[in-house]
């Protein structure tokens, strides 16, 4: 049996007996919980350093594994992630408790994401490449696995804060303005206090002895921030929906009903796979960011740590969001911070090829490259913001066209085009690693090949940036503005006072 509504919109028959809330919000959200909430953003970003960052590197350059053997790793837990996201989701969406639908699932997660976290770092020694591949197979899934259980119902309660147009988009400039800039000391003092430079290590982050450490650090980081935002989120439960006791029981054969219902939603599939394509290329971006700070800008993590600084260009976007969502679509504002990423993607290695940057080792090519990454990081800002913004108004409009509220299943798949940049985009980092660029594992700066410096930065910063064209033409399809979302919400209350005018009249 599935639990998707027989009758559509002009039957009369709404959500709103299917899914109840104790309270409803009169006032404005509380900036308090919007930053509580926002705090649900950091164990993530923390896992995406990790994952993004220093993953590839430790296991090849670190601990010998081929970049084949560990792409193929990530590889395979993509596919788990990509299966699991929509039925945590649909499953939280559905679920039944006293707690609600999302905070007993964030609670069950912190511990087991924790230890499978700090497992990845701690491989037994002296592994072969096929075990020590399988180690990282298997913690690479079970923590992305584990992390689904809190990511996925977290990013759903979000959405379900407020109903308010512009007040959603609010909610997640603060959700991604807490992890952009914890994250961002968090980053700064990883470089400087666990991964500094030393005589016998001068990039910082070829050091065998720092990652031991750093796992355990970011496993208890992980665990105490998921904590902190599950508790203090509490008080939030009775504003949010719960299933009522009419809508039937979920089982596996709905959950994967609701999936495929909700990919029929043309605007969701659009938003969808432009999120998927841009955050994957985000995230070969930044494996290949390791790669060319060390080898191609030849710069050590004492100079690595200043990209704190472009956290500026994050505070830029989180104070311009308001007005230009006031004088623009949604849509229009996404499509033009891609298209600023790609672009400034292709002139940062364009400008070297070019000779307009210092050379290496000039003191103003540094400065230079964290105002690059400033502007960067505000195109950046804008696109997160805006995709997840995006989100609360699709499940508006497929509460309009089924009577279901799937904030889980949706938020899904922006949770898992999030995870991309630590999946598909570490999988294709390491192919590209390995078969165009031909990088060796356990190697130095000093004795890299020039030619290869070359194709390192031709792959980075002309082939990967020029994939953003794709997320650019998907979300030109996108359907539904402002005046359509104020239309479909006015005919969603309208049903839903019908329907209580009925019971009322029924009951009398």
């Amino acid at each position: 049996m599935t639990n998707t509504p027989k009758t559509h919109v002009h039957t009369g028959v709404t959500d709103e007996a299917l899914f109840v809330s104790a309270r409803q919000r009169q006032d404005p959200v509380p900036i308090h919980v919007k930053i509580l909430n926002g705090f649900g953003s950091v164990p993530g970003q923390h896992k995406d350093f990790a994952f993004n960052t220093l993953l590839l590197l430790y296991y090849s350059q670190i601990l010998g594994l081929s970049a084949s053997w560990a792409s193929l790793a990530l590889g395979v837990s993509l596919v788990v992630d990509a299966v699991s996201d929509p039925l945590v989701g649909g499953w939280s969406d559905n679920f039944r408790s006293r707690f609600g639908r999302r905070h007993l699932f964030m609670l069950a997660a912190i511990l087991p994401t924790s230890l499978s976290f700090y497992a990845l770092f701690h491989p037994p020694t002296a592994l072969a490449d096929a075990a020590l591949a399988a180690w990282m197979l298997t913690f690479t899934i079970l923590a992305r696995l584990f992390f689904t259980f809190f990511a996925v119902p977290w990013a759903a309660m979000s959405i379900e804060l407020s109903h308010r147009y512009e007040e959603r988009t609010s909610i997640q400039t603060y959700r991604v303005a807490v992890g952009w800039f914890v994250g961002a000391v968090f980053t700064f003092l990883m470089y400087a206090l666990v991964f500094p430079p030393t005589e016998n290590d001068p990039s910082g982050l070829l050091n065998p002895d720092s990652y031991a450490p750093f796992g355990t650090l970011v496993s208890v980081l992980i665990a105490s921030w998921m904590l902190i935002t599950t508790l203090t989120t509490l008080n939030q439960i009775p504003y949010l929906a719960r299933p009522s006791e009419t809508l039937p029981r979920v089982r596996l054969t709905a959950l994967i009903s609701q999936t495929i219902s909700a990919l029929r939603n043309r605007n969701f599939r659009m938003v969808f796979l432009a999120a998927l394509t841009t955050a994957a290329i985000a995230g070969t971006g930044l494996v290949f960011d390791v790669y060319m700070n060390l080898y191609f800008w030849e710069f050590s993590s004492e100079d690595i740590k200043w990209f704190i600084f472009a956290a500026v260009g994050a505070a830029a976007a989180f104070a311009v969001i308001a007005p230009l969502q006031r004088r623009f679509e949604k849509q229009q504002i996404v499509i033009a911070a891609v298209a600023l990423i790609m672009l400034l993607g292709m002139t940062k290695v364009g400008f070297r090829f070019a000779g307009i940057w210092p050379d290496n080792g000039q003191p103003l090519l540094l400065p230079l490259l964290v105002l690059h990454m400033a502007v960067m990081s505000f195109a950046g800002a804008i696109a997160i913001i805006m995709y997840a913004a995006i989100i609360p108004d699709i499940v508006d409009e497929n509460e309009h066209r089924t009577g279901l509220r799937q904030e889980g299943m949706f938020s899904a798949g922006i949770a898992f085009a999030g995870k991309s940049t630590t999946g598909l985009g570490l999988f294709v980092g390491g192919l590209l690693l390995e078969w165009v660029v031909a990088f060796p594992v356990q190697t130095q700066p000093q004795t890299l090949d020039p030619d290869l410096i070359v194709r390192l930065g031709v792959v980075d910063g002309i082939l990967v940036p020029a994939f953003s064209i794709i997320p650019i033409l998907l979300l030109r399809q996108y359907q539904l503005n402002r005046v359509q979302l104020e239309t479909i919400q006015g005919e969603v209350r309208e049903r839903k006072q019908r329907a209580a005018n009925t019971r009322r009249g029924q009951e009398a």
